[in-house]
């Protein structure tokens, strides 16, 4: 977070300096906030937290209706998840998850003579190392595992582009996510070792809001 100040604290100074001398077509903040769920409830492993804060940069350039924009992230997430009430065969767990994920996408104002109302869509690439513990089942699981996932992120929704003042705005999305991957899977009992290891595809889907505060220069 410090070094997103520090880029804004520039992006306002360089404002000061070159005044409206050229037009400005950039556009550089941070990502306050992506809501993956509205549940803080969890029966498996998940790679997402339900709302992450302040994990990413965001940049645009904007050419007439269209924009090119990017984004790059970075979450460390820890949570619980538990057997759901009266499932005899399904475990409990805990998890670190760290994500990284660059994005790169397009963006089309709505409105001809307005930046108001977009449309988007996003692809990035992500990875997700993951490590933790799983309990119970009818196994009697207790075993520690590790996981390391490489794949994409494709993104699609709609924004809306709100000024608070001059050159600083808030950029509210609401979006659909698709999610494939590969996975690396190991795992081991925490008292009789049997080390396993297992390679799987993963596909997954969600809903998706985010907000980003951005300055243009």
């Amino acid at each position: 977070m410090t070094v997103t100040i520090n880029i804004l604290l520039f992006l306002f100074l360089f404002k000061l300096a070159t005044g409206q001398e050229k037009e400005k077509r950039f556009e550089l903040g941070p990502t306050l906030i992506t809501v993956n769920s509205l549940s803080s409830t969890y029966y498996s492993i998940v790679s997402r937290p339900s709302i992450e804060y302040s994990n990413g940069l965001f940049f645009k350039y904007n050419k007439n209706r269209f924009a090119f924009r990017s984004t790059i992230s970075y979450n460390e997430s820890y949570f619980k998840y538990y057997a759901p009430p009266g499932c005899f065969d399904c475990t409990s767990g805990e998890s670190i998850n760290k994500d990284f994920r660059i994005c790169m996408g397009v963006q089309y104002n709505l409105l001809k003579n307005k930046d108001v109302f977009y449309t988007f869509t996003d692809l990035s690439y992500r990875n997700v190392y993951s490590s933790g513990f799983v309990y119970g089942g009818l196994a009697g699981l207790n075993n520690s595992f590790c996981s390391s996932t490489n794949g994409a992120d494709g993104l699609i929704g709609f924004g809306i582009k709100l000024k608070l003042f001059d050159d600083i705005f808030i950029l509210p999305e609401l979006g659909y996510n698709i999610f494939y991957g590969s996975v690396n899977y190991s795992t081991s009992h925490l008292l009789y070792g049997d080390p396993r290891k297992y390679n799987y595809s993963e596909l997954n889907a969600n809903p998706v809001a985010k907000l980003h505060l951005t300055v243009r220069f």
